[in-house]
């Protein structure tokens, strides 16, 4: 399958889901960007390091943007600001310095945040937990590397 075929049906897929999906899905992404890139540091690919750990930066980025600052969530939307914006500096960190230790220390709390939404019994099919409504970039799913 081409990858213009793959993006089309993960477009397609990630239209079709709901918040916590979606959630999960990019929770799922990252973590996979940052266990391939701790592989391509180890094999020397800088160019394949510094492109995934870009890539899983910014999803946590796009769900920085997308907390719901307001309401009833708030108190829970400042927790996860504040561990997105660490996930961040830890991921900026081992860009910068091709070091998987600054992984290591954030892949097991991505891993459990994962875990947390998946096991989250949704109330609608727009869960409401602290995020407003946003438009997923294309470039934070793409296949392409």
């Amino acid at each position: 399958m081409a990858k213009k075929d793959i993006d089309t049906y993960l477009k397609m897929k990630i239209s079709e889901m709901n918040q916590q999906e979606l959630i999960v899905f990019l929770y799922e992404s990252a973590i996979n960007l940052m266990e391939e890139s701790k592989a391509t540091i180890g094999s020397g690919d800088l160019q394949g390091t510094h492109q995934r750990l870009n890539r899983a930066r910014n999803i946590f980025l796009h769900l920085l943007g997308t907390l719901n600052m307001e309401g009833q969530g708030k108190a829970v939307a400042s927790k996860l600001s504040a561990l997105y914006a660490y996930f961040v500096e830890k991921i900026t960190m081992a860009n910068t310095t091709k070091n998987v230790r600054d992984l290591d220390d954030i892949l097991p709390i991505v891993s459990d945040l994962k875990g947390a939404w998946e096991n989250m019994k949704p109330t609608s099919n727009e869960p409401g937990p602290p995020l407003k409504n946003s438009s997923l970039d294309s470039s934070l799913i793409s296949m392409e590397v």
